[in-house]
């Protein structure tokens, strides 16, 4: 290596090196297993409503299943009544996100953002109760709110990061 290209080699490796040392990660999310089998769960009680599929989504549901609207928590909507309302919802797709997992058993509480896409509807902030009846889980009550940003007690200001317990 001759005396001049020396420094030519050095600078580029400094480059690189401080290139890499600013550069941003990649955030990659991570599903946990539990997450990804109730992701899948929900998306098949989306994928029902979205294809008016009555039979497939009636599969999914337990016998007392009910809604409890944020709006009027004390008056749960009954099987029969959601199962009404939501087959007006014809090709309603949505993008599920932010899910959270509590496994406690024979039953497991999953609460997750939900957005309507290509409509002007508010997001909602949703917590279903799956039950596990035999080999399978059945959606049990479905609790939803609207998920606008408002100040909530206790929540705080800041978002600090919370580890979860999978």
């Amino acid at each position: 290596m001759t005396r001049s290209a020396a420094p030519l080699i050095l600078g580029l490796a400094g480059i690189v090196v401080c290139a890499d040392l600013f550069a941003q990660p990649a955030r990659v999310p991570t599903v946990t297993r539990l997450v990804k089998i109730f992701a899948e769960l929900e998306a098949k009680v989306d994928d029902a409503i979205a294809a008016s599929n009555s039979s497939a989504l009636e599969a999914l549901l337990t016998d007392d299943f009910e809604l409890r609207a944020g709006d009027s928590p004390g008056t749960p909507v009954a099987r029969a009544e959601w199962l009404q309302g939501v087959a007006k919802q014809r090709n309603a797709h949505r993008r599920d996100e932010q899910f959270a997992v509590h496994d406690e058993g024979t039953f497991a509480l999953v609460s997750f953002r939900q957005v309507p896409q290509g409509a002007r509807a508010p997001a909602l902030f949703i917590v279903d109760v799956w039950q596990k009846t035999g080999e399978d889980w059945k959606l049990a009550i479905r609790y939803a709110g609207s998920a606008a940003s408002v100040a909530i007690p206790g929540a705080g200001g800041s978002k600090p990061a919370i580890p979860k317990k999978y």
